[in-house]
């Protein structure tokens, strides 16, 4: 036992000392004779153009007032807004059961619908995420109104409210 204590005392001394520093001496050094010279240049950077999010005016990227498309004529909104309260006459005589003489247009109101849902989004469908125009057609059958959604081609939906 006493030469196993003496071993590891001796593997112990010998850890500790690879492990410690040794003193080191500073050397004196001699002064420095020329004091170092420094010189600074300055670079000039060249400086970027301003930049703006929205190009001039002058520069053509928007036409002037005066060159721009107007709207499609109330001449084509008319046609598509009657062709659209048509087959809304259609799709409710259909329904009904009745003759699309029966059936007035009581109002046809031109909107912008969030999707292609036209307003009436149906449980477990998707839709296109796009603005899709189209109309409002409130249609009357005696004493009953009844109001179809559209968009501007062939599309045309009765909200179940």
């Amino acid at each position: 036992m006493r030469k196993l204590i003496i071993v590891w005392g001796a593997m112990a001394a010998i850890v500790l000392s690879a492990c410690s520093r040794t003193p080191s001496v500073a050397q004196p050094t001699a002064p420095a004779t020329q004091e170092p010279t420094s010189t600074i240049t300055v670079i000039e950077m060249p400086t970027a153009p301003v930049l703006s999010p929205y190009p001039a005016p002058t520069d053509g990227a928007y036409p002037a007032p005066d060159q721009v498309t107007p709207e499609p004529t109330s001449e084509i909104n008319e046609a598509t807004m009657k062709a659209m309260s048509d087959l809304a006459r259609q799709k409710l005589a259909e329904e009904l059961e009745i003759s699309v003489d029966q059936i007035q247009v009581v109002m046809a109101d031109p909107t912008y619908w969030s999707d292609a849902s036209l307003g009436c989004p149906q449980p477990g469908m998707t839709y296109q995420q796009v603005v899709t125009p189209g109309y409002r057609i409130t249609l009357v059958v005696g004493n009953d109104l009844y109001v179809y959604h559209t968009d501007t081609v062939q599309t045309v939906v009765r909200c179940q409210q």
